[in-house]
């Protein structure tokens, strides 16, 4: 999953930023108020969420919250704020944000509030997901079991099959997978999808079942559930 954080304080965004990769989220990170929002609008089906502080330069986090439901921008927004007064949560939540969290805050809590955003009806899937008769995946510990036994994934391989199973029954061109699955400064490979995907159709086949991701030529790529 691919999240946005938008702050300005560059040592809490550092450490944002590396609390969020190790729990294998993607992140983008901005400074600047106006850039951000510039990016959020144009790059909309590229991410899943946006954490966004209040006081920023270029625009504050209620001007953009504001800009992005305007534009009908529907992306789970978790707020930060170091403001105490509870007119600024108002404001907040009336500029559209989903919820809200105030500085100091632990990162635990951070982590749970963005996962519970995350499981709003348009994100959510069962924690649980049985891929094949064979195969079952647990999207919360980040665990495939082949025929009773763990398989291990590499981080990029689990993003992916989670980003498929987050939505079945869709055709999901590379680009896609590269703008949700893989950090903006990566470089992208002309074959990196697809040698991830064959990685896992390889790790996943057992003797009588193939994991039901489809190539669909010249679209993309469609897990059929």
């Amino acid at each position: 999953m691919h999240v946005v954080l938008v702050e300005d304080n560059q040592v809490l965004a550092k450490s944002i930023v590396k609390v969020l990769k190790k729990e294998d989220y993607n992140v983008t990170h901005f400074g600047d108020g106006q850039e951000a929002l510039f990016w959020l609008e144009l790059n909309t089906p590229a991410y899943d969420a946006v954490i966004l502080d209040v006081l920023l330069p270029g625009k504050n986090g209620f001007e953009i919250c504001k800009a992005m439901r305007v534009q009908n921008i529907i992306k789970p927004i978790l707020m930060l704020t170091s403001k105490g007064a509870i007119e600024d949560t108002v404001e907040g939540l009336n500029s559209g944000a989903d919820d809200y969290l105030k500085k100091p805050f632990v990162f635990e809590e951070l982590l749970a509030r963005l996962r519970a955003l995350m499981r709003r009806p348009e994100h959510a899937i069962n924690k649980i997901v049985a891929l094949t008769p064979s195969i079952d995946v647990d999207t919360t510990s980040h665990k495939v079991i082949k025929e009773g036994k763990e398989v291990e994934l590499t981080a990029k391989e689990f993003s992916i099959l989670l980003y498929f199973l987050h939505h079945p029954n869709k055709v999901i061109n590379q680009q896609e997978l590269y703008d949700h699955v893989f950090d903006y400064a990566e470089v992208q490979l002309s074959n990196t999808i697809e040698v991830h995907i064959k990685n896992l159709r390889k790790k996943l086949r057992t003797k009588n079942h193939e994991i039901p991701i489809k190539t669909i030529r010249g679209a993309g790529y469609r897990l059929d559930l």
